[in-house]
């Protein structure tokens, strides 16, 4: 009795223009991709499927140096690459035999930070985290990354003109060391100057205007609060195109001056729209904006919907506050009736209430609500009048605000009535929802939701109107 086993070793083998192949023993992973593009056939030896063997030959006699260079980033400078031609009819196949060597490693070690910002203790801390120690295997991929790194982690914290006076690493194949000299200067610490608003925007002043920017003439110079600033302007749907440049070349005193040109979008905005939904049912909706109504910089807004299940109209003018783009004092009215399986009702309301901001993307508001109310639930039909105040607070944080591939956002509400002041009923609640999105590939994103509320009563439930009722469904 026996046994006969077959085994089948992988070995890589890539492809090329027709009739050669290359395939290549002894390393693996990034060190086998990054031979692979060193080495990839030159297209002038294959033509019309014809393989000229003297170029194909001269190539061959390339690759080991191509191949060795190749792996001097991962440390290897000793490297033996041997070669082999094996020709089957019109068909080539080159086999490189691959020995990676002994690396060479970390000898001498001379970090240096000089310049104003050498003893700011963020900068000190990512020079700490240098990824190379002593005896530790030459990796120039991370020496690279931890440079630029570093390097834009100085100029990001207000050293705009930070830079390496000296930057060599000294490589003895012979004795598998290397020594690496590197200094970092920050230079001086450059701040916020003057903004400089460059066309006229009519009907918006520049008190108005720096509302948008998320920065002090003063604070540090800081390139993501341009970027909050440009993302500011957008967000308000009053621009078409915003560009915000930072004049460095006209910097007095380490202060920078900074140029902000804006293209007003269009006044009046109309957007018809048709779809259905599961709460809806078919529906109909059009929505119109004014970016300046009554050649002032407010905002007003009208919204209407037409659907099986729901029909409502809503408008709200806001008034911008000094301080922030998100303080503004909003005046909201709708009426809106539902007709669904579980109750019917009509609401009325009108709504003012003042938001603020509490950091970025960050917005608080208080806000204080009149409404009146017709329910029919089940057996139950009654008209409900409550005036409500409440404080919301909603809070945002995604890696790219236009285009999210990874955040987060959640938002909070407390609201309450008394029966003793312009109410029906008197009840207490808390309502939260929140959101994230997570990257599941290059193509593909998780995007999830949760909500949740509670109310707080000693009274009937009964009483309560159907729009502040929870219902459970999808």
């Amino acid at each position: 009795m026996f046994c006969c086993a077959l085994v089948f070793l992988a070995t890589p083998v890539f492809a090329l223009p027709s009739n050669v192949e290359i395939k290549i023993d002894g390393v693996k992973g990034k060190k086998l991709q990054n031979i692979e593009a060193a080495i990839g056939l030159p297209s002038g030896i294959v033509h019309d499927d014809q393989v000229d063997k003297r170029w194909l030959l001269r190539f061959i006699g390339q690759i080991p140096a191509l191949a060795e260079k190749a792996l001097q980033p991962f440390g290897y400078y000793r490297s033996e690459i041997k070669t082999d031609l094996q020709e089957r009819d019109k068909d080539y196949l080159i086999h490189v035999q691959v020995t990676p060597g002994v690396p060479v490693r970390v000898r001498q070690l001379d970090l240096r930070m000089i310049g104003a910002g050498s003893d700011k203790p963020a900068l000190r801390a990512e020079f700490r985290r240098f990824p190379l120690k002593q005896e530790d295997i030459l990796r120039h991929e991370s020496y690279d990354e931890w440079k630029k790194g570093m390097q834009r982690k100085a100029v990001n914290l207000g050293y705009l003109k930070a830079a390496y006076t000296a930057r060599q690493v000294t490589v003895y194949p012979d004795e598998d060391a290397a020594d690496i000299d590197l200094e970092l200067d920050t230079g001086e610490l450059y701040r916020f100057g003057h903004v400089n608003f460059i066309n006229d925007l009519d009907y918006f002043d520049e008190t108005f205007l720096r509302r948008f920017i998320a920065f002090a003439e003063g604070d540090v110079f800081s390139h993501r609060e341009l970027h909050r600033s440009r993302i500011n302007f957008y967000q308000s749907n009053r621009f078409s195109e915003v560009l915000i440049v930072p004049r460095l070349d006209q910097a007095e005193g380490h202060n920078v001056p900074i140029d902000v040109n804006l293209v007003v979008g269009p006044q009046y905005c109309l957007r018809p729209g048709i779809g259905y939904g599961t709460n809806t049912g078919a529906r109909l909706s059009l929505k119109h904006r004014n970016i300046h109504p009554f050649d002032r910089s407010d905002l007003y807004k009208l919204e209407f919907l037409l659907a099986e299940k729901t029909e409502f109209m809503k408008t709200s003018y806001s008034i911008p506050q000094a301080g922030s783009s998100e303080n503004n004092l909003v005046t909201t009215l709708e009426i809106r009736h539902e007709d669904i399986d579980v109750y019917e009702n009509t609401l009325a309301y009108a709504e003012l209430e003042q938001t603020y901001k509490l950091g970025f993307g960050k917005t608080g508001a208080i806000y204080l609500r009149y409404s009146r109310e017709d329910s029919d639930i089940g057996t139950e039909d009654f008209v409900t009048y409550l005036l409500t105040p409440g404080i919301r607070y909603f809070q945002r944080h995604y890696d790219n605000p236009l285009n999210p591939r990874k955040g987060y956002q959640f938002r909070l509400e407390l609201r309450g009535n008394h029966d003793n002041v312009l109410s029906d009923v008197s009840f207490a609640q808390i309502l939260g929802a929140g959101s994230f999105v997570l990257p599941l590939s290059e193509r593909f994103l998780l995007h999830t939701r949760v909500e949740a509320a509670t109310t707080i009563k000693n009274d009937d439930f009964k009483d309560i109107p159907a729009s502040m009722r929870f219902f459970v469904g999808g």
